[in-house]
């Protein structure tokens, strides 16, 4: 199992306890600094290319740099991503980022927590109150084709604030849109992630 911990992602994450969580094997966890976007987007590209799909530069490059911007603004602090060494998934690529969230005069957390349990039926991970989980679907287009993208979500408070600043774990994957959601390797795929979440401790100094 490969280990998370925010000391470890390059830089302490401002305003937040340290934590650990388990990633599942082979899987590379980095910050949201320009230098890892600068090597993570060259990787990237030098795989397309490797591949024989490095007319696709022009428009991933600039895609991976927005992507980078936007999770900056949304306040995100890590992300992770399988490397050369992960297992092939059974579903299709995935990544996980990691948002502080806090709440505004116009949004709590508290109201946040409200809209997703009635909109997306959250509830505690395994009973565990700590964790509040909730899964989302949407449709897409990747590379002209349309697909089923999946988002699991899984909102942390963090101590002492007094449920006004939470941590949130995204983890998305994409599949084929007619893939039933009973599939073996779809529910899979579900369970493996609930169980690296429920990992996830803070660490006492």
């Amino acid at each position: 199992m490969s280990d998370l911990r925010n000391e470890l992602l390059g830089r302490r994450t401002p305003a937040m306890p340290p934590f650990r969580m388990l990633l599942p094997s082979g899987w590379l966890a980095f910050d949201l600094s320009e230098e890892n976007e600068d090597r993570v987007i060259s990787q990237g590209l030098a795989r397309l290319a490797a591949s024989g799909n490095g007319g696709m530069s022009a428009t991933i490059g600039p895609m991976l740099r927005d992507a980078f911007a936007s999770l900056r603004r949304q306040n995100g602090f890590a992300y992770a991503i399988p490397g050369e060494a992960a297992p092939t998934w059974a579903v299709g690529p995935a990544s996980i980022i990691g948002l502080k969230r806090a709440s505004t005069p116009e949004v709590t957390l508290d109201d946040v927590v409200m809209h997703v349990v009635a909109e997306f039926g959250a509830a505690p991970l395994g009973g565990d109150e700590r964790i509040l989980a909730w899964a989302e679907t949407r449709t897409v287009t990747v590379q002209g084709e349309q697909a089923r993208a999946l988002t699991l979500n899984y909102l942390i408070p963090i101590p002492g604030t007094r449920r006004t600043q939470a941590v949130q774990w995204t983890v998305t994957t994409a599949c084929a849109p007619d893939l039933p959601e009973d599939a073996p390797g779809l529910q899979q795929w579900k369970l493996l992630f609930d169980v690296h979440m429920a990992t996830f401790a803070w660490v006492q100094e």
